[in-house]
């Protein structure tokens, strides 16, 4: 039963490693802006995956802070939070999402998710309003045109899952324990 868990645990980190948007999701990712002005507060923000790619899901991860009276930084929670993902193509491609507050754990972090359209240069513009006032700011990110499919990759990988399980299922005991009586565990 110690081998089964074992693989099970290789195969959940391959299958982590193989797909880079479950390693990813829900925060991180690659620095675009760290803390800039933004009215009367500093933000940072990150996407991911690296790079963007049309039609898959793009990722944006923005960290609200103020700077009190006394020079400390601390995280503003209860921000109305939108991201704005515009086409620099010159065409309408728009996309405006209100960006969710992350979780209690990690306050001040907000973040919005949205297949993009199209590859090219995509301007995203960060508005927070919260009850210290409104900011603004934007950066620009490349998105890649959409992936291909590796259909061989996954197929052959399937299959070697496959028979690696039909060999465990079918393992018969050792003549070890044949000899000593013992009976293997019932599935």
């Amino acid at each position: 039963m110690n081998r089964l868990k074992w693989l099970a645990r290789g195969v959940l980190a391959a299958a982590i490693c193989c797909i880079p948007s479950l390693a990813t999701a829900h925060g991180g990712g690659t620095p675009q802006i760290a803390d800039l002005p933004a009215g009367p507060y500093r933000l940072f923000a990150w996407t991911s995956p690296d790079p963007w790619r049309a039609e898959s899901a793009a990722h944006i991860t923005v960290a609200v802070t103020r700077v009190d009276d006394q020079g400390q930084t601390f995280p503003v929670t209860g921000a109305a939070v939108r991201v704005e993902l515009a086409a620099a193509d010159g065409s309408a491609q728009r996309v405006e999402l209100a960006a969710t507050p992350v979780s209690a754990v990690a306050t001040g972090f907000y973040e919005a998710d949205h297949p993009l359209p199209a590859a090219g240069l995509w301007e995203v513009s960060v508005q927070v309003e919260g009850e210290a006032g409104k900011g603004a700011v934007s950066f620009a990110v490349h998105a890649e045109p959409a992936a291909a499919v590796n259909w061989p990759l996954w197929i052959g990988a399937a299959v070697a899952l496959l028979a690696l399980a039909g060999i465990l299922g079918t393992r018969r005991p050792s003549r070890a324990a044949k000899v000593a009586g013992v009976r293997p565990a019932p599935h």
